[in-house]
């Protein structure tokens, strides 16, 4: 250790010899201004800016500030490499750099400056007198005060700075190798006699020269030395992982997506060699508006081959909560956008941080010609090691795909935890080899390496380090620095060549961590709930209007609303893991989508249904039963007003046989109230002919017997919608986790302040609840209807608690060892005991629309219209209502939430449970329109088969025809049968691309399409 020590001091002195200041200032301005005013800002004299000193303070949370200067060389600096270094009080906070800065000189973007790049270059070879001009934006996130800003030349020494890097690696490379490993011997002698070389004294630079130069021949038999012939080899790329919104706003992540670029652009003038990938196309589109320059670097750099792009989403989205379209969007969507603008074909999913990952996902690759998916968050578990880290990853419909887990973390890391954004070092080399389970297997690697989270990206001293292991050094593994395509087609190839060596995960990649993330801010994850069902409605009134020649099909009005939901989805969003400013933001987001969307549902409305009478547009393939609703009488005597748990009312009329995917005049469906209803209804119970509800005193149901099947619910003595609070104070992430001892302290939610009949028939019957918790209020109005087989759950939540966690419980008499739970395209199976770690580690998991508890013959089900949290102990599952984490925002989940949930027993057909679910999150709604048409058009399609769904119906992205999306639900082979408009005359199977195809015969009006389970078709239909 005496000898590491050394050779560290010793290069400490030479590393201050790289950087060797000019005693140079930069006389500079400032002046604050919002990164919106830009365009002045680059333009302005910089008149009345405020002279800088080193008293100045400034900088504030989301604040922008200008700093300018102009700053001549001087005669010392003749013919030699001048940088500006940036003084300022940067700070690194989970994963940000405050402040972070974009530099032009003489008017041209030159570098981003932050915290790990802190100079950038002024000239490659200084002229005496020459004069440079100096901008700087500067952007501050932290809620802290900057003291002081300056820039001053220096003079870099390239030659200085390779010999510093030719020894530090190597050493570097030693201070890891086992003391009795003579490899680590060999190195240290090497580099001692070189270190021992350089003459550090002052003065007589020609000596110093000359020393370095022996130093070099001294270290280079450590470059020429043969190692093991058969060490593995480690592919690097650079990349900056920069999260959309997080710790900051998405306007300030603008700024990070051009100062990242800059930089890495800047360091492919200096290392020729460098290869840097990147993937979010909302970003480069963002870039492409705010920095038009940088934008067309980068399209220049991909051409030669050193800029990739990779990664085939719009940006890195949840993908447990978002819906399934929504998937096929950012897929769709981000393809065309690389296609389009870069002439680039994208072929994987690229997933480092997202938090968990649904088994659905293989089939959307597969049916979007992508071959790879990549990760490294399952390494994150807190219970158990993922066994491999090379596998096929199998999705619900059977379909595999190459998924590949990064590896990369320090070599002396005693975690399993890896990351995606190493400050690359030869201890990240080495530990990403050593972290390899399958090194029998495997012996080529991948790791990623750059700055990230806030972004900033690769700097000089990686690419440095980069080049000598390039070289090699005994001990290490090799490395190759190049794109990350071609490693994964050298490794897919292996494995589609070679399947049996390889092993296969099935079902869903689950990260047991960051649990909460299914529930903390609830209203975000409601938003894109009603946001999904809004797009799936307009998409379908836009085809039939287009269809009937009664509009254009509003594609960019379309597009447009889906990048607002696209960009909320993304995994610091949606997940609620972001600061309060950014869900300002987003309720603006969706404030504007909400009144977007209305304006175009009552444009197309107004042309669609009748003028002469109430209708009904049913969204679904199918025909549909059950109650509409209207916020104003329609039809006074044959309709009921009902209760809202918020106060609202409305008015309910019942209908039956409503025209899939069209509008159904009202008369022509309208069903007249029961003359004997078998409603019944009183504080302390609920029935209908199906279905017999009782409650205790504090609201709780404690019976719930099923009268076709004659069947009690409940377990004896069990309570069910039994709401409870848990203390919520996870150990580290608080919005992101829920930890296994949230039950260690629970309460009881049953201090009931009211209980009231509300409705009385004959269509439904209502009893409203009220509870108080703490400081909170909680509403429910429970609801049976007449003839129906599901009872309702509406609340309103007003919620003033913090750390705090609710469920709804609701206890089974089913015997089962597991539950089903809806994701996207499908559902999973998951146990429901805690026989084993993996078992245990699903505590709490994620759903769609529905959970599930069946036995053969007998199920229930819990619907829901915007939860996505759940939790199952035996046949108990319980509903997770809220959270309210403190960090990273104080105020997350304070105030009034909205939420619907009901229970559905069945005969234990999953298709009755997807079409329940489905209705319950697509309500009956009575509008009035202006068509003058004396009937309405035949539906577009009507699926005439059980089973399978109608997912979208839109135009097709391109030319003529209409995309029509459908599934299987409840995993069965099965062939269906649409019954198609009569002036369709083609169909074509195209994928989810909407690319290829393949001929399906249209007979009588009729196609038939062949399904696997949970298999996705996409037709193309067109006249």
């Amino acid at each position: 250790m005496k000898r590491i020590r050394k050779l560290d001091h010793l290069l400490s002195r030479l590393q201050e010899r790289i950087f060797v200041p000019l005693g140079v200032s930069v006389d500079l301005v400032y002046s604050p201004a919002a990164a919106s005013e830009r365009t002045r800002m680059v333009a302005s004299d910089r008149t009345g800016w405020t002279p800088v000193d080193r008293d100045l303070v400034w900088g504030e949370p989301d604040g922008y500030y200008w700093f300018g200067g102009d700053v001549t060389i001087p005669v010392e600096a003749k013919g030699q490499r001048v940088v500006v270094h940036v003084d300022a009080a940067f700070g690194s906070v989970m994963g940000r750099s405050d402040p972070q800065c974009l530099v032009r000189v003489n008017g041209a973007i030159r570098q981003g400056v932050d915290g790990n790049h802190r100079e950038f270059l002024l000239t490659d070879s200084a002229r005496p007198g020459e004069r440079f001009d100096i901008l700087i934006e500067a952007g501050t996130i932290e809620d802290r005060r900057q003291l002081g800003f300056g820039c001053r030349l220096m003079v870099h020494d390239l030659e200085v700075d390779d010999l510093y890097y030719d020894i530090r690696v190597p050493l570097d490379v030693a201070r890891l190798l086992a003391a009795d490993d003579p490899r680590r011997h060999f190195i240290l002698n090497h580099l001692e006699a070189a270190v021992d070389a350089i003459d550090l004294r002052p003065g007589k630079d020609d000596r110093f020269r000359a020393s370095m130069a022996r130093a070099r021949a001294a270290v280079q038999p450590i470059y020429d030395a043969q190692d093991f012939e058969e060490k593995p080899t480690i592919v690097t790329t650079g990349h900056t992982h920069i999260d959309v919104a997080w710790l900051w706003r998405v306007r300030e992540t603008r700024q990070k997506m051009a100062r990242s670029m800059a930089t890495a652009l800047s360091l492919m003038q200096d290392f020729p060699d460098y290869r840097f990938m990147y993937n979010q196309c909302v970003l480069l589109d963002y870039l492409n508006q705010d920095y038009p320059e940088l934008f067309e670097r980068i399209a220049t750099e991909v051409k030669t081959g050193r800029f990739e792009i990779e990664g085939a989403l719009w940006l890195e989205p949840d993908v447990n909560i978002a819906g399934g379209e929504a998937l096929v969007r950012h897929i769709l969507y981000g393809v065309e956008y690389h296609q389009r603008t870069f002439g680039v074909r994208p072929r994987m999913i690229w997933l480092p941080d997202t938090f968990g990952y649904s088994a659905s996902l293989p089939q959307l690759m597969e049916k979007s010609g992508l071959d790879s998916f990549v990760t490294h968050k399952l390494s994150w578990n807190d219970t158990n090691r993922m066994p491999d880290e090379t596998m096929f990853w199998q999705g619900i419909d059977g379909t595999k795909v190459v998924a590949y887990f990064l590896t990369t973390q320090p070599y002396d890391s005693t975690s399993l935890g890896t990351t995606y954004c190493p400050n690359l070092k030869p201890t990240h080399v080495m530990g990403t080899w050593r972290r390899h389970g399958q090194q029998a297997l495997n012996k080529e690697l991948f790791l990623v390496y750059g700055h990230g989270d806030g972004g900033g990206g690769p700097t000089r001293e990686m690419l440095q380090n980069i080049r000598r292991m390039e070289r090699g050094i005994p001990g290490c593994p090799k490395v190759s620095h190049e794109t990350m395509r071609p490693f994964f087609e050298r490794l897919t190839g292996r494995m589609r060549a070679a399947p049996e060596n390889y092993p296969v995960w099935v079902g869903e990649l689950y990260a047991e961590f960051h649990r909460g993330t299914l529930t903390s801010v609830a209203k975000n994850k409601r938003n894109n709930r009603l946001a999904e069902i809004a797009l799936r409605e307009i998409e379908m009134l836009a085809v039939l209007a287009e269809r009937r020649g009664l509009a254009d099909y509003p594609a960019a009005e379309l597009r447009r609303l889906w990048d607002i939901v696209m960009l909320n989805q993304f995994h610091d969003i949606l997940p609620g893991s972001s600061i309060g400013y950014v869900y300002e933001d987003s309720d603006r987001d969706y404030a504007d989508f909400f009144a977007s969307a209305r304006q175009l549902t009552e444009r197309l409305t107004m042309l669609l249904a009748p003028a002469d009478q109430p209708a009904i547009f049913n969204a679904t393939g199918r025909s549909r039963d059950g109650l509409a609703m209207s916020e104003a009488s329609v039809v006074p005597g044959r309709e009921q007003v009902v209760v809202r748990a918020d106060g609202s009312t409305a008015h309910a009329v019942s209908v039956s046989g409503l025209a899939p995917l069209a509008f159904s005049p009202l008369e022509d469906v309208l069903q007249a109230p029961a003359g004997e209803s078998a409603l019944s209804v009183s504080t302390t119970h609920l029935e209908n002919d199906r279905l017999s509800v009782r409650f205790d005193a504090h609201g709780r149901i404690t019976s719930l017997f099923d009268k076709l099947r004659q069947r009690q619910i409940l377990p004896e003595g069990t309570l069910a919608n039994r709401l409870t609070a848990f203390r919520d104070m996870p150990a580290q992430y608080d919005a992101w986790d829920i930890d296994a001892d949230f039950e260690d302290q629970s309460f009881e939610i049953d201090d009931l302040v009211s209980a009231e009949v509300v409705e009385t028939g004959p269509l439904r019957a209502a009893i409203r609840f009220e509870w108080r918790y703490e400081n909170s209020s909680i509403v429910q109005i429970v609801s049976l209807a007449a003839g129906a087989g599901q009872v309702e759950v509406d609340c309103l939540i007003d919620w003033n608690e913090h750390n705090t966690l609710v469920k709804a419980g609701f206890p089974v008499a089913v015997n089962a060892a597991a539950v089903d739970a809806e994701i996207q395209f499908g559902h999973v199976r998951r146990a429901s005991h805690r026989n084993t770690s993996w078992d245990r580690a699903r505590f709490e998991c994620s759903m769609q629309r529905w959970v599930d508890v069946s036995e053969p013959a007998f199920g229930v089900a819990l619907l829901n219209d915007c939860k996505y949290g759940y939790d199952v102990k035996g046949t108990e599952v319980r509903l997770t209502l809220l959270r309210s984490p403190t960090y990273p925002w104080p105020e997350a989940d304070q105030g009034e939430h909205r939420l619907r949930y009901a229970v559905l027993p069945h005969d234990g057909d999953k298709r009755q449970v997807h079409e329940a679910a489905e209705h319950f999150n697509l309500p009956l709604a009575i509008v009035r329109g202006g068509s003058k048409a004396s009937q309405m058009p035949a539906p577009l399609l009507t699926i005439e088969s059980e089973g399978v769904a109608l997912e979208s119906v839109k135009r097709a992205e391109s030319g003529d025809g209409i995309i029509v999306r459908l599934w299987e639900t409840t995993g069965t082979r099965r062939n269906a049968t649409l019954r198609l408009d009569p002036g369709l005359a083609s169909a074509t199977q195209v994928d989810l691309l909407e690319e290829g195809g393949e001929a399906v015969a249209i007979e009588d009006g009729r196609v038939t399409l062949a399904f696997r389970p949970f298999d996705i078709i996409t037709l193309k239909l067109a006249d």
